[in-house]
């Protein structure tokens, strides 16, 4: 599961940066309709990428116990 939170987080950071930088070299023309639903995808993708791989990172970095009556994290 981890893996996979890792590889989604990192494909969802690679289309955010696609959908905001392709404007640069395709002379203005948006992906989408328009250049603020562009920008608009790309933010979210963007963060909701980072935050999966900071998510990873800190499972691996730091385990946080669970409760006393359970049997560890669920996964």
């Amino acid at each position: 599961m981890r893996l996979m939170r890792l590889v989604l987080g990192w494909v969802m950071i690679a289309l955010g940066a696609y959908v905001a930088v392709h404007p640069l070299w395709s002379h203005g023309r948006p992906v989408t309709t328009s250049i603020w639903l562009d920008m608009a995808f790309a933010a979210v993708f963007l963060l909701r990428g980072y935050m999966n791989v900071r998510g990873v990172r800190r499972a691996r970095i730091d385990p946080r116990p669970g409760p006393p009556d359970s049997a560890g994290p669920v996964n």
